[in-house]
């Protein structure tokens, strides 16, 4: 698959001309280094560094502030560091050459752990930090596309909407660059098994809060996918373990960014759900095979996925994302909150927006006259329903 431009770029040009740091994050494999080597390297003139090279490690272990001084030639060239939180001495090193020489956009450093004291990370960045994220692909960056963005705007645009192929095949390759171009089904699972491999018997265990039980991670990864809404006392029960722990271990698959957490909206004392980032991994994690649990699953990804990106690009503040389900069984997928917008959103695989369909949504929109409902379904063509309820087609979310 060829390099496909990442949407990321604006934003990040914008915050290099306030912060002197900049962080870019994302799970491992989401396209961060190719961004980084082949875009954003390129755009700013920059020295690229890894520190998955041990070479390079040990050099900036031993003398942090001289191997920065050396590679930024005092300062006067920017410089990328891939992978930075795995030398976490790193940070206070640059704190102290940008408190002496504050030059805007001079150091990018990227993890696939979020910057924090479970990483090892430390606070000393900030206000000079501005981090930003990087999701899986995008639609339209898949497709080579300019950049959209209908859940900031809620101009859902049907002149140019994406095919519904596209959609299908993100649905169930997901957006990982790295996997979502095989088109042999097996040797995707293949690689995608390694790759969770990878994580939880290393990533995981570089975390300086541990130890931590990778088999316990994983299992507890397994139930994730197969329900979204974790009963605690029952996965102490099946795993074995203490609610403290598995509190911890899923902390730390959101550290690493293999899960978005959904709080409830309605009762802030409700266990939370759970949604795997991506329909690849999701699919692989579930056996492969294609259910009707798992493609609603997939929708639900895709379109956390769009929103949180489409936000992020936008350099506008991540908006909040709960699921919604009443004591009566009345329930939604997302909760979308703002400053300024209160949105419900569910998610079809099918076209029947029937009355049964939208008791969820109606019950939502009675109790917040002043939100607004979306049903995401696979129509030709968006329309109103009753009152502030609108369908919109999966074409256009994008």
């Amino acid at each position: 698959m060829h390099h496909r431009k990442r949407h990321i770029e604006k934003v990040l040009l914008k915050r290099s001309k306030i912060f002197p740091v900049l962080g870019v994050l994302g799970p491992r494999q989401v396209g961060k280094s190719t961004f980084l080597m082949q875009q954003w390297a390129q755009q700013k003139k920059a020295n690229y560094l890894t520190f998955d090279r041990q070479e390079i490690v040990l050099r900036a272990k031993s003398a942090p502030e001289q191997f920065l001084i050396h590679e930024t030639q005092n300062q006067m060239q920017a410089i990328i560091i891939d992978e930075a939180h795995k030398v976490p001495q790193i940070f206070d090193s640059i704190k102290a050459l940008v408190d002496e020489k504050r030059r805007l956009g001079m150091f990018t450093l990227s993890g696939s752990v979020e910057f924090s004291v479970k990483s090892g990370v430390r606070e000393s960045l900030a206000g000079r930090l501005g981090i930003t994220r990087l999701y899986p692909l995008t639609l339209r960056e898949m497709n080579d596309e300019e950049f959209s963005d209908p859940w900031v705007s809620f101009h859902f645009n049907t002149e140019h909407p994406i095919s519904p192929r596209s959609i299908e095949k993100w649905l169930e390759r997901g957006g990982m660059p790295i996997f979502c171009h095989f088109d042999d089904r097996d040797e995707r699972t293949t690689l995608i098994q390694s790759w969770l491999e990878t994580i939880f018997y290393r990533d995981l265990q570089q975390f300086k809060d541990g130890p931590y039980d990778s088999e316990l991670a994983l299992n507890l990864f397994g139930v994730v996918a197969n329900t979204n809404k974790l009963s605690l006392n029952k996965i102490q029960h099946e795993l074995g373990a203490t609610q403290t722990s598995i509190k911890k271990h899923l902390s730390a698959l959101e550290a690493l960014f293999l899960l978005y957490e959904l709080p409830s909206f309605e009762n802030k004392r409700a266990r939370s759900k759970y949604q795997i980032f991506d329909p690849a991994v999701l699919n692989t994690t579930l056996g492969g095979k294609p259910t009707l649990f798992s493609r609603h699953n997939n929708l639900l990804c895709l379109v956390i996925n769009e929103i949180y990106a489409q936000y992020e690009y936008s350099g506008k503040i991540k908006p909040k994302l709960f699921y919604y389900r009443t004591r009566g069984g009345a329930e939604i997928d997302l909760v979308l909150q703002t400053k300024e917008k209160l949105i419900g959103i569910e998610c079809l695989s099918t076209v029947d927006v029937s009355l049964y369909r939208q008791r969820g949504m109606k019950s939502f929109l009675e109790k917040y006259p002043n939100a607004v409902g979306y049903f995401v379904a696979p129509v030709q063509k968006g329309f109103q329903l009753a009152g502030n309820i609108h369908v919109i087609p999966w074409t256009c979310i994008a």
